[in-house]
Protein backbone atom coordinates (compact mmCIF):
# COMPACT_ATOMS: atom_id res chain seq x y z
CA UNK A 1 0.00 0.00 0.00
CA UNK A 2 1.50 3.31 -1.11
CA UNK A 3 1.30 6.45 1.00
CA UNK A 4 -0.27 9.42 -0.76
CA UNK A 5 -0.18 12.98 0.54
CA UNK A 6 -3.90 13.24 -0.28
CA UNK A 7 -4.81 10.71 2.43
CA UNK A 8 -3.95 13.29 5.11
CA UNK A 9 -6.54 15.81 3.89
CA UNK A 10 -9.69 14.02 5.25
CA UNK A 11 -8.28 13.37 8.76
CA UNK A 12 -6.99 16.95 8.96
CA UNK A 13 -10.43 18.20 7.93
CA UNK A 14 -11.95 16.06 10.68
CA UNK A 15 -9.44 17.32 13.23
CA UNK A 16 -10.06 20.99 12.42
CA UNK A 17 -13.84 20.52 12.40
CA UNK A 18 -13.70 18.75 15.78
CA UNK A 19 -11.50 21.44 17.34
CA UNK A 20 -13.75 24.25 16.08
CA UNK A 21 -16.94 22.48 17.15
CA UNK A 22 -15.63 22.05 20.69
CA UNK A 23 -14.69 25.72 20.77
CA UNK A 24 -18.21 26.61 19.64
CA UNK A 25 -19.75 24.33 22.27
CA UNK A 26 -17.64 25.90 25.02
CA UNK A 27 -18.71 29.36 23.87
CA UNK A 28 -22.35 28.22 23.84
CA UNK A 29 -21.99 26.92 27.40
CA UNK A 30 -21.39 30.47 28.58
CA UNK A 31 -24.98 31.24 27.49
CA UNK A 32 -26.84 27.90 27.67
CA UNK A 33 -26.10 25.15 30.15
CA UNK A 34 -26.85 22.23 27.84
CA UNK A 35 -25.45 18.76 28.44
CA UNK A 36 -23.54 19.70 31.56
CA UNK A 37 -22.04 17.19 33.99
CA UNK A 38 -22.51 18.38 37.56
CA UNK A 39 -19.44 16.62 38.98
CA UNK A 40 -21.44 14.68 41.55
CA UNK A 41 -21.72 10.92 41.84
CA UNK A 42 -19.77 7.81 42.73
CA UNK A 43 -17.83 7.87 39.43
CA UNK A 44 -17.18 11.63 39.24
CA UNK A 45 -13.66 12.90 39.89
CA UNK A 46 -13.78 16.45 38.56
CA UNK A 47 -14.55 19.57 40.53
CA UNK A 48 -16.62 21.79 38.24
CA UNK A 49 -19.56 21.60 35.85
CA UNK A 50 -18.36 20.52 32.42
CA UNK A 51 -19.99 19.88 29.06
CA UNK A 52 -20.59 16.25 28.11
CA UNK A 53 -21.15 17.04 24.44
CA UNK A 54 -17.69 16.14 23.17
CA UNK A 55 -19.27 13.30 21.18
CA UNK A 56 -21.10 15.85 19.06
CA UNK A 57 -17.76 17.41 18.06
CA UNK A 58 -16.36 14.00 17.13
CA UNK A 59 -19.50 13.20 15.12
CA UNK A 60 -19.17 16.44 13.15
CA UNK A 61 -15.42 15.88 12.79
CA UNK A 62 -15.91 12.42 11.29
CA UNK A 63 -18.61 13.75 8.96
CA UNK A 64 -16.30 16.49 7.71
CA UNK A 65 -13.51 13.95 7.28
CA UNK A 66 -15.82 11.74 5.23
CA UNK A 67 -16.92 14.75 3.20
CA UNK A 68 -13.26 15.34 2.39
CA UNK A 69 -12.91 11.65 1.52
CA UNK A 70 -15.58 11.90 -1.18
CA UNK A 71 -13.32 14.17 -3.24
CA UNK A 72 -10.24 11.93 -3.15
CA UNK A 73 -11.44 8.47 -2.05
CA UNK A 74 -15.14 8.19 -3.03
CA UNK A 75 -15.55 4.62 -1.75
CA UNK A 76 -14.26 5.68 1.68
CA UNK A 77 -16.81 8.48 1.85
CA UNK A 78 -19.66 6.23 0.76
CA UNK A 79 -18.86 3.38 3.15
CA UNK A 80 -18.07 5.73 6.01
CA UNK A 81 -21.41 7.49 5.58
CA UNK A 82 -23.22 4.18 5.92
CA UNK A 83 -21.24 3.42 9.08
CA UNK A 84 -22.37 6.79 10.44
CA UNK A 85 -25.99 5.93 9.60
CA UNK A 86 -25.63 2.60 11.38
CA UNK A 87 -24.14 4.36 14.42
CA UNK A 88 -27.09 6.77 14.64
CA UNK A 89 -29.27 4.78 17.10
CA UNK A 90 -26.58 4.25 19.73
CA UNK A 91 -25.01 7.70 19.24
CA UNK A 92 -28.33 9.55 19.48
CA UNK A 93 -29.30 7.53 22.54
CA UNK A 94 -26.05 8.49 24.24
CA UNK A 95 -26.35 12.12 23.17
CA UNK A 96 -29.89 12.38 24.54
CA UNK A 97 -28.62 10.90 27.81
CA UNK A 98 -25.89 13.55 27.89
CA UNK A 99 -28.49 16.27 27.40
CA UNK A 100 -31.25 14.96 29.69
CA UNK A 101 -29.75 12.29 31.97
CA UNK A 102 -33.03 10.40 31.48
CA UNK A 103 -32.20 7.56 29.06
CA UNK A 104 -32.02 4.31 31.01
CA UNK A 105 -29.13 1.85 30.57
CA UNK A 106 -31.62 -0.69 29.20
CA UNK A 107 -32.73 1.69 26.45
CA UNK A 108 -29.14 2.51 25.55
CA UNK A 109 -28.34 -1.20 25.39
CA UNK A 110 -31.23 -1.82 23.00
CA UNK A 111 -30.09 1.07 20.81
CA UNK A 112 -26.61 -0.49 20.72
CA UNK A 113 -28.25 -3.75 19.65
CA UNK A 114 -30.11 -1.87 16.88
CA UNK A 115 -26.84 -0.39 15.57
CA UNK A 116 -25.21 -3.82 15.75
CA UNK A 117 -28.05 -5.38 13.78
CA UNK A 118 -27.69 -2.71 11.09
CA UNK A 119 -24.01 -3.57 10.70
CA UNK A 120 -24.86 -7.22 10.16
CA UNK A 121 -27.85 -6.60 7.89
CA UNK A 122 -26.55 -3.71 5.77
CA UNK A 123 -22.86 -4.60 5.49
CA UNK A 124 -23.17 -8.36 5.93
CA UNK A 125 -20.34 -7.79 8.35
CA UNK A 126 -20.03 -9.80 11.52
CA UNK A 127 -18.21 -12.43 13.53
CA UNK A 128 -18.32 -15.29 11.03
CA UNK A 129 -15.04 -16.97 11.96
CA UNK A 130 -12.64 -16.88 14.87
CA UNK A 131 -10.07 -19.52 13.86
CA UNK A 132 -10.98 -21.29 17.11
CA UNK A 133 -12.48 -24.68 16.27
CA UNK A 134 -15.16 -24.89 18.97
CA UNK A 135 -16.43 -21.36 18.44
CA UNK A 136 -16.41 -21.72 14.66
CA UNK A 137 -18.47 -24.91 15.00
CA UNK A 138 -21.08 -22.96 16.98
CA UNK A 139 -21.01 -20.16 14.41
CA UNK A 140 -22.15 -22.63 11.76
CA UNK A 141 -25.53 -22.85 13.53
CA UNK A 142 -28.43 -20.65 12.32
CA UNK A 143 -28.40 -17.11 13.76
CA UNK A 144 -25.25 -17.82 15.82
CA UNK A 145 -23.09 -15.38 13.83
CA UNK A 146 -25.74 -12.67 14.10
CA UNK A 147 -26.15 -13.12 17.85
CA UNK A 148 -22.39 -13.13 18.47
CA UNK A 149 -21.96 -10.04 16.29
CA UNK A 150 -24.62 -8.18 18.29
CA UNK A 151 -22.94 -9.26 21.53
CA UNK A 152 -19.49 -8.17 20.35
CA UNK A 153 -20.56 -4.79 18.94
CA UNK A 154 -22.92 -3.82 21.77
CA UNK A 155 -20.45 -5.12 24.37
CA UNK A 156 -17.49 -3.16 23.01
CA UNK A 157 -19.53 0.01 22.63
CA UNK A 158 -20.44 -0.17 26.32
CA UNK A 159 -16.87 -1.15 27.24
CA UNK A 160 -15.55 2.16 25.89
CA UNK A 161 -18.11 3.96 28.03
CA UNK A 162 -16.85 2.06 31.09
CA UNK A 163 -13.24 3.24 30.66
CA UNK A 164 -14.40 6.83 30.14
CA UNK A 165 -13.73 8.23 33.59
CA UNK A 166 -10.75 10.60 33.47
CA UNK A 167 -9.37 13.28 31.18
CA UNK A 168 -8.08 11.69 27.99
CA UNK A 169 -8.46 8.10 29.20
CA UNK A 170 -11.07 6.84 26.73
CA UNK A 171 -10.08 9.09 23.82
CA UNK A 172 -6.37 8.31 24.22
CA UNK A 173 -7.11 4.59 24.41
CA UNK A 174 -9.29 4.82 21.28
CA UNK A 175 -6.43 6.46 19.40
CA UNK A 176 -4.23 3.51 20.40
CA UNK A 177 -6.92 1.08 19.19
CA UNK A 178 -7.27 2.92 15.89
CA UNK A 179 -3.50 2.91 15.46
CA UNK A 180 -3.46 -0.85 16.02
CA UNK A 181 -6.25 -1.43 13.50
CA UNK A 182 -4.54 0.90 11.03
CA UNK A 183 -1.39 -1.17 11.50
CA UNK A 184 -3.30 -4.35 10.68
CA UNK A 185 -4.85 -2.66 7.65
CA UNK A 186 -1.37 -1.59 6.51
CA UNK A 187 -0.11 -5.17 6.87
CA UNK A 188 -3.12 -6.41 4.87
CA UNK A 189 -2.72 -3.68 2.21
CA UNK A 190 -6.24 -2.45 3.01
CA UNK A 191 -6.15 1.24 2.13
CA UNK A 192 -9.84 1.82 2.82
CA UNK A 193 -9.77 0.69 6.46
CA UNK A 194 -6.41 2.44 6.97
CA UNK A 195 -7.83 5.76 5.75
CA UNK A 196 -11.06 5.40 7.78
CA UNK A 197 -8.91 4.82 10.88
CA UNK A 198 -7.09 8.08 10.13
CA UNK A 199 -10.37 10.00 9.71
CA UNK A 200 -11.73 8.69 13.02
CA UNK A 201 -8.43 9.35 14.78
CA UNK A 202 -8.30 12.89 13.38
CA UNK A 203 -11.72 13.77 14.80
CA UNK A 204 -10.78 12.14 18.12
CA UNK A 205 -7.51 14.07 18.38
CA UNK A 206 -9.42 17.30 17.74
CA UNK A 207 -11.57 16.54 20.78
CA UNK A 208 -8.58 15.35 22.82
CA UNK A 209 -6.81 18.68 22.41
CA UNK A 210 -9.57 20.22 24.54
CA UNK A 211 -10.16 17.22 26.82
CA UNK A 212 -6.58 16.46 27.91
CA UNK A 213 -5.05 17.45 30.22
CA UNK A 214 -7.46 20.06 31.61
CA UNK A 215 -10.85 18.48 30.94
CA UNK A 216 -12.45 21.48 29.22
CA UNK A 217 -15.08 19.13 27.74
CA UNK A 218 -16.01 15.47 28.26
CA UNK A 219 -16.62 12.66 25.80
CA UNK A 220 -20.05 11.86 27.20
CA UNK A 221 -22.05 8.72 26.51
CA UNK A 222 -22.67 9.81 22.93
CA UNK A 223 -18.96 10.18 22.22
CA UNK A 224 -18.00 6.94 23.96
CA UNK A 225 -20.66 4.97 22.08
CA UNK A 226 -19.77 6.57 18.74
CA UNK A 227 -16.05 5.87 19.06
CA UNK A 228 -16.66 2.37 20.40
CA UNK A 229 -18.90 1.65 17.42
CA UNK A 230 -16.34 2.90 14.90
CA UNK A 231 -13.49 0.93 16.49
CA UNK A 232 -15.41 -2.35 16.58
CA UNK A 233 -16.75 -1.98 13.03
CA UNK A 234 -13.29 -1.22 11.65
CA UNK A 235 -11.96 -4.18 13.63
CA UNK A 236 -14.59 -6.47 12.12
CA UNK A 237 -13.61 -5.30 8.64
CA UNK A 238 -10.00 -6.46 9.05
CA UNK A 239 -10.43 -10.28 8.86
CA UNK A 240 -13.35 -9.85 6.44
CA UNK A 241 -11.27 -7.89 3.94
CA UNK A 242 -7.87 -9.45 4.75
CA UNK A 243 -8.51 -13.17 5.43
CA UNK A 244 -4.82 -13.84 6.05
CA UNK A 245 -5.07 -11.82 9.29
CA UNK A 246 -6.40 -13.75 12.27
CA UNK A 247 -9.81 -12.59 13.59
CA UNK A 248 -8.21 -12.59 17.03
CA UNK A 249 -5.83 -9.76 16.07
CA UNK A 250 -8.49 -7.01 16.32
CA UNK A 251 -9.73 -8.61 19.55
CA UNK A 252 -6.26 -8.28 21.07
CA UNK A 253 -6.15 -4.64 19.92
CA UNK A 254 -9.25 -3.88 22.03
CA UNK A 255 -8.56 -6.27 24.91
CA UNK A 256 -8.16 -3.57 27.60
CA UNK A 257 -11.80 -2.34 27.78
CA UNK A 258 -13.07 -5.91 27.25
CA UNK A 259 -11.16 -7.24 30.26
CA UNK A 260 -12.15 -4.16 32.27
CA UNK A 261 -15.82 -4.84 31.52
CA UNK A 262 -15.79 -8.58 32.21
CA UNK A 263 -13.84 -8.16 35.45
CA UNK A 264 -16.15 -5.37 36.58
CA UNK A 265 -19.16 -7.62 36.00
CA UNK A 266 -17.50 -10.41 37.98
CA UNK A 267 -16.50 -8.05 40.80
CA UNK A 268 -19.97 -6.55 41.13
CA UNK A 269 -21.84 -9.85 40.94
CA UNK A 270 -19.66 -12.22 42.96
CA UNK A 271 -17.45 -10.04 45.14
CA UNK A 272 -19.77 -7.19 46.09
CA UNK A 273 -23.06 -9.04 45.34
CA UNK A 274 -24.44 -6.05 43.45
CA UNK A 275 -26.26 -6.00 40.09
CA UNK A 276 -23.71 -6.08 37.26
CA UNK A 277 -24.93 -2.69 35.96
CA UNK A 278 -24.65 -1.05 39.39
CA UNK A 279 -22.11 1.82 39.14
CA UNK A 280 -19.21 1.87 41.56
CA UNK A 281 -15.89 3.60 42.05
CA UNK A 282 -13.74 0.47 41.92
CA UNK A 283 -12.64 0.39 38.28
CA UNK A 284 -8.91 -0.01 37.75
CA UNK A 285 -8.58 3.57 36.49
CA UNK A 286 -10.29 4.81 39.66
CA UNK A 287 -7.86 2.89 41.86
CA UNK A 288 -4.92 4.20 39.82
CA UNK A 289 -6.17 7.73 40.47
CA UNK A 290 -6.70 7.24 44.17
CA UNK A 291 -3.65 5.15 45.02
CA UNK A 292 -1.00 5.90 42.38
CA UNK A 293 -1.33 9.47 41.13
CA UNK A 294 -3.27 11.34 43.84
CA UNK A 295 -1.33 12.53 46.86
CA UNK A 296 -3.50 11.51 49.79
CA UNK A 297 -3.79 13.67 52.85
CA UNK A 298 -2.89 16.89 51.03
CA UNK A 299 -5.15 19.82 50.33
CA UNK A 300 -4.83 20.13 46.56
CA UNK A 301 -5.72 23.07 44.39
CA UNK A 302 -7.99 22.70 41.36
CA UNK A 303 -4.96 22.69 39.07
CA UNK A 304 -3.24 19.96 41.11
CA UNK A 305 -6.36 17.79 41.07
CA UNK A 306 -6.69 18.26 37.32
CA UNK A 307 -3.04 17.30 36.86
CA UNK A 308 -3.57 14.12 38.89
CA UNK A 309 -6.72 13.36 36.89
CA UNK A 310 -4.82 13.71 33.61
CA UNK A 311 -2.04 11.31 34.69
CA UNK A 312 -4.46 8.38 34.74
CA UNK A 313 -4.74 8.53 30.94
CA UNK A 314 -1.06 7.60 30.58
CA UNK A 315 -1.66 4.27 32.33
CA UNK A 316 -4.70 3.57 30.16
CA UNK A 317 -2.85 4.49 26.99
CA UNK A 318 -0.06 2.03 27.87
CA UNK A 319 -2.60 -0.74 28.51
CA UNK A 320 -4.15 -0.02 25.12
CA UNK A 321 -0.96 0.51 23.11
CA UNK A 322 1.01 -2.60 24.12
CA UNK A 323 -1.67 -5.14 23.06
CA UNK A 324 -2.17 -3.17 19.81
CA UNK A 325 1.52 -3.55 18.99
CA UNK A 326 1.47 -7.27 19.86
CA UNK A 327 -1.59 -7.75 17.62
CA UNK A 328 0.36 -6.36 14.68
CA UNK A 329 3.40 -8.48 15.56
CA UNK A 330 1.45 -11.78 15.74
CA UNK A 331 -1.28 -10.88 13.23
CA UNK A 332 -1.41 -14.35 11.58
CA UNK A 333 -0.73 -16.51 14.64
CA UNK A 334 -4.03 -17.17 16.42
CA UNK A 335 -2.41 -19.22 19.20
CA UNK A 336 0.10 -16.47 19.98
CA UNK A 337 -2.70 -13.89 19.96
CA UNK A 338 -4.74 -15.99 22.40
CA UNK A 339 -1.71 -16.34 24.68
CA UNK A 340 -1.25 -12.56 24.62
CA UNK A 341 -4.91 -12.09 25.52
CA UNK A 342 -4.65 -14.54 28.42
CA UNK A 343 -1.44 -12.90 29.63
CA UNK A 344 -3.04 -9.46 29.54
CA UNK A 345 -6.06 -10.69 31.53
CA UNK A 346 -3.83 -12.30 34.16
CA UNK A 347 -1.60 -9.23 34.44
CA UNK A 348 -4.67 -6.99 34.69
CA UNK A 349 -6.15 -9.03 37.56
CA UNK A 350 -2.78 -9.22 39.33
CA UNK A 351 -2.24 -5.47 38.97
CA UNK A 352 -5.77 -4.77 40.20
CA UNK A 353 -5.38 -6.97 43.28
CA UNK A 354 -1.97 -5.50 44.11
CA UNK A 355 -3.43 -1.99 44.13
CA UNK A 356 -6.43 -3.07 46.21
CA UNK A 357 -4.15 -4.71 48.78
CA UNK A 358 -1.67 -1.78 48.81
CA UNK A 359 1.04 -4.00 47.28
CA UNK A 360 1.64 -1.79 44.26
CA UNK A 361 5.18 -2.13 42.84
CA UNK A 362 7.39 0.65 44.20
CA UNK A 363 8.47 1.80 40.73
CA UNK A 364 4.84 2.69 39.91
CA UNK A 365 4.41 4.93 42.94
CA UNK A 366 5.07 8.65 42.93
CA UNK A 367 7.84 9.99 45.14
CA UNK A 368 5.32 11.38 47.63
CA UNK A 369 3.82 7.92 48.15
CA UNK A 370 6.97 5.85 48.67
Amino acid sequence: MMLNHLLWIPPLAGLVASVLTVGLLLWANTHWQWGMDKGAGVQKFHTQTTSRLGGLAIFIGILMGLWGSYAYFPKDGWLGTWVMIASAPVFIGGLVEDLTHKVSPAWRLWLAVASSAMVYAVFQLGVKRTDIFIIDAVLSLPFAAFLLTVLVVAGFVNAINIIDGFHGLAAGSVIAFLTGIAGLAWIGSDGLVFRLCLVTAGATIGFLLWNWPWGKIFLGDGGAYLLGFWVVVLGLMIPHRSPEISPMAPVLVGIYPLVETVYSMYRRKFVRTHPINHPDALHLHTLIYRRLVLRPGLHLSLGEKNAANAKVAMYGFAMAAVPAMLACLFHTNTNALLLCMAAFALLYVDFYRRIVRFHTPVWLLGKTQR
